[in-house]
């Protein structure tokens, strides 16, 4: 499996965070042993490959030269492809999104929908349909990185200043690595706990306690790729966690998988293959 990151152009860098390729022949690949590592965060994806069925989803399937929004997603997410596997997306940060404003992101928590739907916009859905076409013309990662940023451009127009109360409660979750209580937010940013879960709703599409799970276990996740990290009860105790066990019962919603047999799973990226479920 092949998977690179890129950096966006310097303009769409406070809205972008990356952009990512990933590519494998199915066959290759165990079915329907590789899924998505939830992050929090919203991508913009672009099929390139043959079609693919994300069966977490409802089963819904894209064709060739598709494109969808993707999450954000608070569990891991499975799929399965037929014949040749390509994705190329365009990750967006965290209450950081110009492109679809007026869309509530809570409505796309764990899901995919084709950006064709939610296109409010007829010259839109129209530059969408040329992307779409240059894209599956076109071999090469770099160009069809360019196509991408040409349509992106046109939304920097929309672009609002990110709330400021969304963009300080994700610093102080980041800041904590998910170890802060809604209660704990609120008084920091002087605002109802209510008041923080809508607009979470609305620009993070992940309520601010699913968002602190996230950010937790990733925090979790880079501790035990690090040979020298603590293990066990002792990673438990210093992610904040109850026990071993609560830290189980977190991997296994994040990545299918107990802490241990992560190890022996290769992620690559924000991608799991060779992961079948983990009973």
């Amino acid at each position: 499996m092949r998977y690179h990151q890129f950096q966006p152009h310097p303009i769409l860098s406070q809205f972008v965070q990356c952009y990512w390729a990933i590519g494998a022949d199915s066959r290759t690949l165990p079915a329907p042993g590789h899924g998505v590592i939830p992050g929090g965060y919203v991508d913009l994806v672009f099929n390139v490959g043959d079609q693919v069925c994300l069966s977490d989803s409802g089963g819904v399937f894209f064709d060739r030269a598709s494109s969808f929004l993707a999450g954000p997603f608070d569990r891991y997410q499975r799929f399965s492809a037929k014949g040749k596997f390509e994705f190329l997306g365009a990750r967006l940060f965290p209450g950081r999104n110009p492109f679809f404003s007026r869309l509530p992101l809570g409505e796309v928590r764990n899901r995919a929908i084709s950006l064709d739907a939610i296109l409010d916009e007829g010259y839109l859905k129209a530059e969408l349909e040329t992307l779409e076409i240059h894209l599956s013309r076109t071999d090469e990662t770099a160009p069809r990185i360019a196509y991408v940023e040409q349509f992106l451009m046109k939304f920097i127009q929309r672009w609002k200043k990110p709330d400021a109360v969304v963009t300080e409660a994700l610093g102080l979750i980041e800041e904590s690595k998910g170890q802060i209580s809604i209660g704990a937010l609120a008084s920091s940013l002087q605002v109802s706990s209510r008041q923080i879960e809508r607009k979470f709703a609305h620009s993070v599409g992940l309520s601010p306690k699913a968002f602190c799970r996230v950010t937790r276990f990733h925090h979790a996740r880079s501790m035990l790729e690090s040979a020298r990290e603590p293990r066990g009860c002792d990673l438990a105790y210093a992610c904040g966690y109850y026990d071993q066990t609560h830290l189980i019962q977190e991997f296994r919603l994040f990545t299918g998988q107990t802490p241990t047999r992560y190890e022996r799973v290769q992620p690559v990226g924000f991608f799991l293959y060779d992961a079948q479920p983990d009973c």
